[in-house]
């Protein structure tokens, strides 16, 4: 208990009951209850004086242990002032604080970590006192716990696993798991997903997104650009590129398959942007305000920005503008540094989004197979309204093909078949960069398979990522063999006919299969004669959402659903739009609608007023949100009462309520609505 008796010297002064001088034996110590021995005590004390006398009484000092009234304690011997406890026969240090050890005057640091209590591999550190005890660092890799007792780590609990796969644990010191191939038709296909390509100021610090879908278990990522070989093991690298790079994304799942994706970044000296698109209905007005970065000059002391339209029409020469279009428009912006001598470019559209486009103003062109050259020439007319368009011929395949270059964007129209004379290929391409790149869906009415070079074409939907035909042109004129602007594109017969991965080989460069009717969940039913499809496309940088509905009468109908698709490819981030036909006469587009989907937003509706006792229903909706969606209401204490869009309340009070709605792509926003209560 740290306890230290400290005794004092007691000195003699009484000489021996018998003080013979044969009784050298006797030691002159003076024992607690002895007393003093007589006056002839004081004289002879027994001690030697350092000069080789005897000390006297005097020399005594008050610290002698015995000494009536000495305070052992005094100054305190005890460790850090601890309590002292004195007495005649000596004193009492109190035991040593929390954290040390000792006797209570001479006390130090307990050291936790002697015993080594951590596990094995793993560090430990003693709480200094006046604290007490250790702490242990994490685990070693592949092992969890408290770093005290650490055990395996199981990467195969929650069955990561596609089904179908067997899952093996990585044993520590490793971590983690592995998963066997999938194999056969309900397989996903792994996609590595780079991001769009973009524009960044030379030497500023961007940041590459690295993702991927259709993985076995989980996946990793590693990055390499063509510039100097530099390679990152993460999936979100920060680069700083002084010249334009093109960066490669190869994503590896817990399989060992592997799949790449490319991402280029062009270096520019000045950058513009025209801001974010808008919607907009008839007769109102749109705002359009330039910005840049890059420029030689602080401010815009140097800049100078000009709008036009596609066709090179002046609509302003300054920064910032207001147009009111009748129709959906896309505005293009120069920005220049008068001071640099350098510009940039970039275009803004504002959605009229009450306004069907007018399809006779696009272009068509002809993607015209090695495989019938004779094939008769399309012939696309249009109706009186401007809106509609029709495919009235079998022959060349062929597309109309938008004026509009859009981005992150709902679009919606009718497509049907008006004869039954025929079972071929209809469809839209999206994403459209030129002949060269684009996404094509094709939807076959009936299966057929057409000549070894084409391939096989099962009836459903089938899409294709075609990039990279070296044969294709970039531009399209004016082609006086068929009578409007087009261009005659020749392509492998595949690329437009054949709906089978089988065929994947008669595709040609670096053209695939994103989906097929084949697939897991694919789409296997045909179209319809006479029934009139009204398709929808939610189509973002990263992934487009494709719906198709039953909707004969046209009244926008989406009770039902005929396929929903999805998308999962970033190569084509922004792109024209269009309608497609193959070998299929009577094939009609119309009622072309389009609207930005960053006007994404929650509705909780208007604020209401019941009297007390009275039910009140809540009908949340939310404007171009990516269906299907999720609706959640909370009043106001923020708890949960409701996961439906519409929902019967009869609150006692004035309360307010918020809607959070979350649409099929992640995207999240919230609304709130107030319910007054009147007595």
């Amino acid at each position: 208990m740290g306890r230290r008796l400290h005794l004092g010297l007691l000195l003699l002064s009484a000489a021996c009951a018998d003080p013979e001088p044969s009784t050298p034996t006797d030691s002159g110590v003076l024992t607690p209850d002895s007393g003093g021995a007589g006056p002839d005590a004081a004289v002879d004390s027994g001690v030697t004086s350092p000069d080789g006398g005897s000390a006297d009484a005097a020399d005594v000092g008050p610290a002698d242990a015995g000494d009536a009234g000495v305070d052992l304690c005094q100054p305190n011997p005890c460790f850090q002032g601890g309590t002292c406890t004195s007495s005649v026969s000596g004193f009492v240090c109190a035991p040593c604080p929390t954290g040390y050890e000792g006797d209570g005057v001479d006390c130090t640091d307990v050291d936790g970590c002697l015993a080594e209590p951590c596990f094995a591999g793993v560090t430990c550190t003693d709480v200094p006192a006046p604290g007490e005890g250790f702490s242990c660092g994490a685990c070693p890799a592949g092992l969890e716990g408290d770093g005290i007792s650490c055990t395996e780590i199981d990467g195969c609990a929650g069955a990561p696993c596609l089904a179908g796969t067997t899952c093996t644990d990585v044993p520590a010191p490793g971590d983690g798991f592995t998963c066997s191939l999938c194999v056969g038709a309900s397989c996903p296909i792994l996609r590595a997903l780079a991001g769009p390509d973009r524009e960044v100021v030379a030497g500023s610090i961007n940041t590459l997104m690295g993702s991927a879908t259709g993985y076995n278990g989980a996946y990793s990522c590693d990055w390499r650009n063509d510039v100097d070989g530099s390679t990152w093991s993460t999936c979100t690298p920060t680069v700083s590129p002084t010249v334009d790079t093109l960066y490669t994304l190869t994503v590896t799942d817990a399989s060992g398959q592997t799949a790449t994706d490319d991402v280029v970044l062009r270096v520019a000296d000045l950058i513009a942007d025209a801001g974010p698109d808008s919607n907009i209905t008839s007769s109102a007005t749109a705002t359009l305000t330039a910005s840049w970065s890059g420029a030689s000059c602080a401010g815009s002391s140097c800049i100078g920005c000009a709008w036009r339209l596609s066709d090179g029409t002046p609509v302003a020469s300054t920064c910032t503008a207001t147009v009111s279009p009748a129709a959906t428009t896309q505005y293009f912006l120069t920005v220049t540094d008068t001071l640099a001598g350098r510009s940039a470019r970039d275009s803004a559209t504002v959605f009229v989004t009450d306004q069907p486009a007018q399809l006779c103003g696009w272009d068509v062109v002809v993607l015209t197979s090695n495989e019938y050259p004779t094939g008769a020439n399309p012939n696309y007319i249009c109706d009186s309204t401007g809106t509609a368009r029709r495919q009235t011929v079998n022959g060349k395949p062929a597309i109309v093909l938008s004026d509009l270059v859009v981005q992150n964007v709902r679009i919606t129209g009718h497509i049907s078949v008006e004869t039954s004379s025929d079972d071929d290929l209809i469809g839209f391409l999206w994403g459209w960069q030129s002949p060269k790149q684009t996404y094509l869906l094709s939807w076959k009415q009936l299966s057929q398979n057409w000549t070894a070079r084409c391939g096989n074409a099962p009836a459903g939907i089938a899409i294709k990522k075609v990039d990279g035909s070296t044969t294709a042109p970039s531009t399209i004129s004016f082609n006086p063999s068929f009578g409007y602007n087009a261009t005659d594109y020749v392509y492998s017969c595949a690329v437009g006919w054949s709906q089978s991965r089988a065929n994947a080989a008669l595709l040609n460069d670096d053209t695939i299969f994103l989906v097929t009717p084949g697939d897991p969940g694919g789409v296997t039913v045909g179209w319809s004669d006479y029934i009139t499809y009204r398709f929808e496309f939610y189509y973002t940088p990263e992934r487009t959402r494709i719906l198709v509905y039953s909707d004969d009468q046209q009244t926008g109908s989406t009770a039902n659903l005929v396929a929903s698709l999805l998308v999962e490819d970033s190569s084509f981030p922004a792109g024209a739009f269009a309608f497609f036909s193959n070998s299929q006469e009577q094939v009609a587009f119309g009622d072309f609608r389009l609207a930005s989907l960053s006007d994404f937003h929650a509705d909780a509706g208007p604020d209401q007023v019941i009297t007390g006792g009275e039910t009140a229903t809540l009908e949340g909706t939310a404007v171009l949100a990516v269906p299907p969606y999720l609706c959640e209401w909370s009043d106001g204490s923020m708890s949960l009462i409701s996961s439906d869009c519409a929902v019967d309340i009869t609150p006692t009070a004035d309360t307010t309520y918020e809607l959070t709605v979350t649409d099929d792509f992640g995207r999240v926003s919230t609304d709130q609505v107030e319910v007054r209560v009147l007595p």
